[in-house]
């Protein structure tokens, strides 16, 4: 009996050990679908805040089609529309301008979005899930302001933010 008891123990251990991670959830295309807002990210240990205008909006639409919506310094609210594919736990974003992304994605325990460069998720970005954003909606493709083609190419991913990446006001 002591022995299946300290069995049973050592199984409860060994997942609440695992389950510290910040992702635990099987991966379906159709939880990806709706509007995502970036407002943490972390690298390695440390966390940090994204807000203001370094926070973007990510749409996914159910025939593998979205919306990348940013903050541009000159131009003010932008985005970019994009394909996007996924592959068990990896996803690939085509966006309209050129540029691509190379992710893994998964889920936390709220329920967030967590985009990562790695398997690993050593450096991800978390989105939380977004209602309506009509500045977003509003903003029409014949907007030559709007749709920055080429002009703004960021060296690592447009999903996931570096803490060296993000602005602090």
């Amino acid at each position: 009996m002591k022995k299946i008891y300290n069995l049973l123990l050592f199984a409860v251990l060994a997942l609440v050990m695992t389950s510290c991670n910040q992702w635990d959830s099987p991966y379906y295309v159709d939880d990806i679908v709706g509007s995502w807002e970036s407002y943490y990210g972390c690298q390695g240990n440390y966390e940090y805040d994204i807000a203001g205008y370094d926070r973007v909006r990510y749409d996914f639409y159910a025939n593998y089609t979205g919306r990348y919506t940013y903050y541009d310094r000159y131009y003010g609210l932008s985005y970019v529309d994009f394909d996007w594919q996924s592959y068990g736990d990896q996803l690939i974003i085509r966006y309209y301008d050129g540029d691509s992304d190379f992710l893994y994605y998964g889920y936390d325990r709220n329920g967030d979005l967590l985009l990562a460069l790695d398997s690993r998720f050593y450096q991800y970005t978390a989105y939380r899930p977004s209602g309506y954003w009509s500045p977003a909606k509003e903003l029409k493709s014949s907007d030559e302001k709007a749709i920055v083609k080429g002009e703004v190419k960021t060296t690592t991913s447009r999903a996931v933010k570096s803490k060296d990446e993000i602005k602090v006001d």
